[in-house]
């Protein structure tokens, strides 16, 4: 009996005592992984107050990061030193170094390998980082300098690859405004394949649904019949708005299957939205283009102002954003525009150089793209100048170096004249925004000829009738920045 009660005690704190150990390991690795985190944290603090960029904004008001950057990381560094002395007592030390060894591994691999999965989502991450004012420090702080140099050579070159594809100048024979020319042409685009008989349509119904081809007749009929009033004034008079921020939208589809948010008829604007690469877009499709223009802020060269205002000051109905503009820190204020711009013949700016486009709106009602440094074109009444080119002469531009996820705003036109506003939602867990080649897939699908990346990330914003029709990527300005323009569509 004594041996085997030994014998059961022995079993029994042996058991215990492995249990002690593995319970031990964890809690040490625990602490281990926390230091990581933790000098992570102060390495990130000193490059916020030792550079420019800023790798995460801590506040809005730049008066006082640097304070709060430097409590921060008082409390990070008092907190690595806690943690070290924490693996010294507990002879963790040999488990820290090497996790340590393990991320330094995953970090070269992360920054050098050519992996393609590994280089796609490097790219990805380089290109979205540079492509900010406010979190460049993302792709500086932690990447090589000559991997972030290479990424910018890149790019400078894939926008120099577009000089000198451009529009012919008066090249266009189809007159803006008239829909008769191009509904009676044959054409295999699926969004003209008439879904159902015009024929045996009324005059005024036939009228509607030439004018709105997009629409597919059963979806819209059928919310038509749900929604009597909206017909009450005839189908010349329909007047369908549910597309502020937070609205469902309609059960009315396209005929590509998009969700419609707004149909006005009056004015004859269709907008709808689409998923881009699993982040939401909304396409506004404005079908004269002679009320479109590019107005500028109230007090330019002082300050900017929001879309919907400069909107509302001269009489539109839609508006997105224009000109890109001076934004140092992320704290602009949309006064200093960016390159050069014409409003209503107007003058404002410098011309960027060599890589950089220009949208002309010509008094033909049509889009020209130019070299920036080229002269404008003759006949351009209004005009803005970013970069890349996604469309020129119906055929896509070589956009896939740009593969940063962000919120976006472009702007096109197709071949039957009509304005195409496309803007995409980011930085979102739900919307983190997509590509310029998803964009320039989108607005093709569209029938798109000619169409520029505008300005995105926060400054990206589509307006209708009072309201944002997409959400800022900053929440604190539901609005959208102030800016020094925006393309204005002109009501009725």
């Amino acid at each position: 009996m004594p041996k085997t009660n030994a014998s059961t005690g022995g079993r029994f704190a042996a058991g215990h005592s492995a249990k002690r150990r593995h319970a031990g390991a964890g809690k040490q690795i625990l602490v281990s992984l926390l230091l990581l985190a933790d000098l992570f944290m102060v390495y990130t603090m000193i490059m916020q107050l030792t550079h420019s960029q800023k790798a995460f904004q801590i506040s809005m008001d730049p008066s006082t990061n640097h304070s709060i950057d430097l409590a921060l990381l008082a409390v990070f560094a008092l907190a690595a030193v806690a943690l070290i002395y924490a693996l010294i007592r507990t002879r963790a030390w040999k488990r820290a170094l090497c996790l340590l060894l393990v991320f330094a591994i995953i970090y070269l691999v992360a920054v050098f390998s050519e992996i393609p999965v590994v280089k796609k989502y490097r790219d990805i991450w380089l290109s979205t980082a540079l492509s900010t004012m406010k979190h460049q420090g993302l792709a500086t702080y932690y990447f090589p300098e000559s991997i972030v140099e290479e990424r910018v050579r890149i790019e400078r070159e894939a926008r120099e690859a577009q000089v000198g594809e451009n529009t012919p100048q008066g090249g266009f024979t189809v007159e803006a405004d008239d829909h008769s020319a191009w509904m009676n042409q044959d054409s295999t685009d699926q969004l003209l394949k008439p879904d159902t008989d015009l024929d045996v349509l009324s005059p005024e119904q036939r009228s509607f649904y030439e004018l709105f081809y997009e629409l597919n007749f059963e979806s819209t009929e059928a919310y038509f019949k749900e929604h009597p009033e909206v017909l009450a004034n005839g189908y010349e008079h329909v007047l369908v708005d549910k597309s502020d921020v937070g609205n469902e939208g309609t059960s009315i589809r396209t005929k590509l299957g998009e969700k419609v948010l707004a149909i006005d008829a009056e004015n004859q604007i269709l907008i709808f939205e689409m998923d881009c690469d699993g982040s939401r877009g909304v396409m506004a499709v404005a079908k004269l283009p002679s009320r479109l223009k590019l107005c500028p802020a109230a007090k330019l060269p002082y300050y900017g102002e929001i879309a919907g205002s400069i909107a509302e000051r001269n009489g539109g109905v839609l508006a997105m954003t224009g000109s890109a503009f001076d934004d140092p820190n992320g704290v602009g204020n949309g006064g200093k525009i960016a390159g050069w711009a014409m409003c209503s013949g107007k003058e404002y700016g410098k011309h960027y150089g060599w890589g950089y486009k220009r949208m002309e709106l010509h008094n033909d009602g049509w889009f020209y793209i130019n070299d920036a440094f080229n002269p404008v074109g003759e006949g351009t009444r209004d005009s803005m100048e970013f970069q890349p080119a996604l469309v020129i002469n119906g055929k896509k531009q070589d956009v896939g170096i740009w593969t940063s996820q962000n919120p976006r705003a472009c702007i096109g036109q197709s071949r039957r004249g009509e304005i195409l506003m496309l803007c995409v939602e980011g930085r979102f867990l739900d919307s983190p925004g997509c590509s310029l080649e998803v964009c320039a897939d989108v607005l093709l699908q569209h029938d798109c000829i000619t169409a520029l990346n505008c300005d995105g990330g926060t400054t990206a914003m589509l307006w209708y009738r009072g309201a944002p029709v997409m959400r800022c990527s900053n929440t604190r300005i539901p609005n959208g920045r102030t800016l020094p323009n925006a393309w204005v569509y002109v009501g009725d």
